[in-house]
């Protein structure tokens, strides 16, 4: 019965696993939407006041001062995708990993021939061996 316990130690590791995974994609995921909302209003309002700096401050033309504002959206947008697609593993799901693979190594190291036999047999129950074994030797007569 060892070897069935290693395999759902294992199947609720990896089940850990996927969880935290889901929760750590989901909440980047949030995080991404929420920053498009607020950066498409920050996006509006910057651009017009970018723009009216340039032109009536520093009186520069109406072509150059949008020449600067496009550079800028260029790097902003560079510096959020980079920042976008950046995952870290969170502690949870590097236990949870740890544990699977762990579990996973004891499953393996324990799948010998005379540990499969003595689960299978001690599932099957002492009458079922019994009766195999009465059927295997009316078959030799």
């Amino acid at each position: 019965m060892h070897i069935f316990d290693l395999f759902k130690s294992f199947l609720t590791a990896q089940a850990k696993v996927a969880q935290y995974m889901a929760i750590r994609y989901g909440r980047q995921a949030v995080f991404l939407v929420m920053a498009a909302v607020f950066g498409l209003f920050a996006l509006v309002t910057g651009h017009w006041l970018a723009w009216s700096i340039l032109v009536f401050a520093l009186h520069m033309g109406p072509v150059w001062a949008t020449l600067v504002v496009f550079g800028l959206d260029v790097l902003a947008a560079l510096v959020c995708l980079i920042l976008g697609t950046r995952s870290y593993l969170t502690v949870n799901e590097v236990e949870s990993r740890i544990d699977r693979d762990r579990y996973l190594t004891q499953m393996r190291d324990s799948m010998s021939a005379p540990n499969i036999i003595s689960a299978l047999l001690s599932a099957l129950g002492h009458d079922r061996i019994r009766m195999i074994w009465e059927v295997v030797q009316r078959m030799k007569k």
